[in-house]
C-alpha cells in the first residue's frame, strides 16, 4: 500500500514515479535463481486466494481501486507512467478476482 500511495503521490507532483524494487530484479543478476521467485508466487497466489478472508478482499479491492484510480488520472493527464500504472491496475484487479473466486470455491466445498 505504501508502494501505491508513493507512486500516486510521484504521479500528482508530475514527477517521475519512484523506482519499486520488485524481487525479479536481484534474479536478473543471478539468472540461475530466475524459476525459484516465479515457481514460488504462482505456488502462493492460489493458496492466497483460496484462503483469502472477507479483510483480506476488501484490501485488495480498496489497492485495486487506488491503481485504477492513479491509473486514470495519468491518462487523463497525459502521463507517460500511464502504461505502467494500467499494468499494475489490471494486475490487482486480477488478484481480487482470484481471491473472490477462491473465496466461492471455498464456500462451495
Amino acid at each position: 500500500a505504501d508502494q501505491a500511495v508513493a507512486t500516486l503521490q510521484a504521479l500528482k507532483d508530475g514527477a517521475a514515479a519512484p523506482s519499486v524494487p520488485v524481487v525479479a530484479t536481484p534474479v536478473a543478476s543471478a539468472p540461475v535463481a530466475a524459476p525459484a521467485p516465479s515457481a514460488a508466487a504462482s505456488a502462493t497466489a492460489p493458496t492466497a486466494a483460496a484462503g483469502a478472508t472477507k479483510a483480506e478482499i476488501a484490501a485488495a479491492e480498496k489497492q485495486a481501486k487506488l491503481l485504477t484510480w492513479a491509473y486514470e488520472t495519468a491518462v487523463a493527464k497525459g502521463m507517460p507512467q500511464a502504461s505502467m500504472m494500467k499494468s499494475k491496475a489490471d494486475q490487482a484487479v486480477a488478484a481480487v478476482e482470484a481471491m473472490k473466486a477462491g473465496s466461492q470455491q471455498m464456500a462451495m466445498a
